[in-house]
């Protein structure tokens, strides 16, 4: 094997090895949310206790309460109390709810300071409730150019 060839190998798997790590909160597999790994992965957005973090879909920048990107759990329970959960349970970490709309694929979206989160959850009768969480900046429109 020539060097450059033994340079790929080792570049890609060092690549494939760095991939296996989210934030502060290594995961090799999908794992029920503890109050470590909520704290480690999720900061300031509360996560119910049991809920599983599904890491293939999974995808965090950050840490704390600056972490950006996107949080994919399977969390049982009714719909409903799901929607609830986050809803009653977001504010106390600071988030304010700007808007909400509860059907078979529900959102609530929320403001803190410079981020916006959105909770989308979907009911599924075999594997839980889908919750994807997104975290983003708020997206500030540009000021108009003043007229001549």
């Amino acid at each position: 094997m020539t060097p450059t060839k033994i340079l790929i190998v080792l570049s890609s798997a060092l690549v494939m090895l760095g991939c296996g790590a989210m934030g502060n909160a290594p995961m090799t597999s999908d794992s029920t949310v503890s109050g470590v790994t909520a704290k480690q992965l999720a900061g300031d957005v509360p996560l119910p206790q049991g809920a599983v973090i599904k890491q293939q879909d999974t995808l965090v920048m950050g840490a704390g309460n600056t972490w950006m990107g996107r949080l994919s759990l399977s969390v049982s329970g009714e719909p409903q109390s799901v929607f609830a959960w986050f809803r009653d349970n977001m504010p106390g970490a600071g988030w304010t709810l700007t808007s909400s709309s509860f059907s078979r694929l529900s959102l609530l979206t929320f403001t803190k300071a410079e981020r916006t989160a959105t909770i989308q959850i979907q009911g599924s009768s075999f594997s839980g409730n889908e919750v994807l969480i997104t975290v983003a900046p708020v997206v500030r429109p540009a000021a108009a150019a003043p007229r001549p």
